[in-house]
């Protein structure tokens, strides 16, 4: 396995886990942003249904773009473990259950996202509720949707502050990356207790968009340097 891995040159890892991070991101603010926030609106259960129902194919599009969110972080996830494995075995893999199981929340939170299409479509079996009752019933369920993704954050918080451990301690990364990271993961953390993570949500994200972005670039454009990666492969 180990010479598998040496033989694979880690640029590829790099490049790719770089283009996965950045759909993981773009996929996240049209999402969220760009689709989610211009259907839903807060505390109004009669109009976000009617915007429900009114723009219910991109809606739809809303819950096939978190999903490919989800499907490039599990990949990403793969590839940080592989690129970090080589500093710390066991830290990274730590990581990796971590993201991951922050991505098993945050998949199946996108079932209450997509499910107020059923409750608001009008079969004959929902004639027992009012509408009323539908409507505040289908913001219930996207209430949970964002409860349920807040949830996951603290799991991804746990991942980036090890990542960034990780990254901090190799010799094939820049030590600034790692810091960035690390500062991401400790804001995702404080989602650990979510009135708090709500309350200072503004600069979590402008903390965690600088170190994303510039993660990103990096793998992009300059990777990782292979004799140092190869190196603590080849020891490991």
């Amino acid at each position: 396995m180990t010479n598998r891995t040496i033989g694979t040159s880690p640029q590829v890892y790099a490049r790719f886990a770089g283009l996965l991070y950045l759909i993981v991101i773009a996929a996240g603010i049209i999402a969220q942003i760009f689709i989610s926030g211009k259907i839903v609106v807060s505390g109004d259960a009669a109009a976000t249904a009617t915007n429900i129902l009114t723009h219910k194919t991109l809606f739809q599009l809303g819950f096939t773009v978190y999903l490919i969110e989800m499907a490039a972080q599990i990949a990403m996830t793969v590839l940080f473990y592989i690129l970090l494995k080589p500093v710390s075995r066991s830290i990274s893999l730590l990581a990796l259950f971590f993201s991951l199981t922050g991505c098993i929340i945050k998949t199946l939170s996108r079932l209450f996202y997509i499910t107020p299409l059923l409750v608001l479509g009008g079969s004959h079996y929902l004639s027992a509720f009012n509408i009323e009752q539908l409507q505040a019933l289908a913001l219930l369920l996207l209430n949970v949707n964002d409860q349920a993704a807040g949830m996951a954050l603290s799991f991804f918080g746990f991942s980036t502050l090890l990542n960034g451990i990780l990254v901090f301690r190799s010799t094939f990364l820049p030590k600034a990356l790692g810091v960035l990271s690390m500062l991401g993961g400790v804001g995702w953390l404080i989602y650990l207790y979510p009135p708090l993570g709500n309350q200072f949500l503004p600069y979590i994200l402008v903390i965690a968009l600088i170190g994303s972005i510039s993660q990103i670039l990096w793998l992009l454009i300059k990777g990782v340097k292979v004799d140092l990666w190869n190196k603590l492969a080849a020891a490991g």
